[in-house]
């Protein structure tokens, strides 16, 4: 049976925790992945005692910003964040690789106690610049022109992001949710279950190389794009997956899903299983209608459309 002090050893059958636990190294088994010796930050601004940014180390030291956090990370370390509205004064930049970003929030469709908003940041909240970055649970609050939720890949080609169960809330300005980069690719990239609202440019703009968009939801203001995917070339960006979305625009010179008119490579892009309604433009078309397949879209209340080029 452990006591209090310096424990060691493997434990067998079920304990119970009766008070808050801190796992300094990190925990496994709790759905949450961690690598030998990665560290677990904490981010609590609403910490009241003391009132003031401990180590990070713990809830009860934990940082107050999330900058506090991103500064101390190094790579495949883990940041947990508490609930509240998080406005940092500048841009976070992640360039740790395998760095896990966790909000409170709980699913894709819900809006979370985690905000992350652009009042005082001085560009985008988040910036990656390097490969496996995991990002879960935040609400992004964009309410500043030209200021985007979440820059890919603005200085070096990125592999294997994963943002899921997040909500993007975009305030009708002229920003993006998920903007690739178009010089630089981003491989691998995969956004599953989270929510764009009101993005007056692009829900999500993608530019990177195997990237895979599924099972979110987009509502799409007027002039604003859905899934903006028109930078496929079939140059060095083919190999793409948009499967299982849920798009409803305003009527008003608003797009689903927006193709490239450029023919990609045979064989690499799939727009697959996707409800698209009440958009000027449900899903366009051009030269890129191969990939194309059982894409529900409506154009009113009454008049139901297969999109399926075969």
């Amino acid at each position: 049976m452990g006591r209090d002090g310096i424990i060691s050893g493997t434990y067998t059958g079920d304990r119970n925790f009766t008070g808050r636990c801190n796992f300094a190294q990190g925990g496994s088994g709790m759905g949450v992945q961690v690598v030998k010796d990665s560290q677990i930050w904490y981010v609590d601004k609403n910490k009241t005692s003391p009132a003031a940014s401990g180590d990070g180390l713990t809830w009860d030291h934990a940082f107050l910003t999330v900058t506090e956090a991103i500064a101390a990370a190094g790579d495949y370390d883990i940041i947990f964040i508490g609930h509240g509205d998080y406005s940092e004064a500048a841009t976070l930049a992640i360039t740790q690789t395998g760095l896990k970003i966790f909000g409170a929030g709980t699913s894709g469709f819900v809006w979370g106690p985690t905000s992350l908003k652009s009042d005082t940041c001085a560009d985008h909240l988040i910036t990656i610049d390097c490969n496996e970055v995991e990002i879960a649970g935040l609400d992004f609050i964009c309410n500043t022109t030209s200021k985007n939720a979440i820059q890919m890949g603005a200085t070096a080609t990125t592999y294997k992001t994963h943002v899921h169960d997040c909500h993007f809330g975009g305030g009708g300005t002229t920003n993006i949710g998920i903007n690739c980069d178009t010089t630089q690719d981003t491989v691998d990239m995969h956004v599953d279950r989270c929510e764009f609202y009101n993005y007056s440019t692009a829900g999500i703009y993608l530019s990177g190389t195997r990237c895979k968009i599924t099972n979110n939801l987009f509502f799409v203001p007027a002039a604003g794009i859905g899934i903006d995917n028109s930078n496929d070339t079939g140059a060095n960006r083919p190999d793409k997956l948009i499967a299982g979305n849920m798009i409803i625009g305003s009527a008003s010179t608003d797009t689903g899903i927006k193709l490239p008119s450029t023919e990609p490579t045979a064989g690499t892009l799939l727009i697959y299983n996707n409800c698209i309604t009440n958009c000027n433009t449900n899903l366009t078309t051009g030269k890129s209608e191969a990939g194309v397949v059982a894409n529900q879209t409506y154009a009113s209340a009454s008049t139901y459309l297969q999109v399926d080029s075969s």
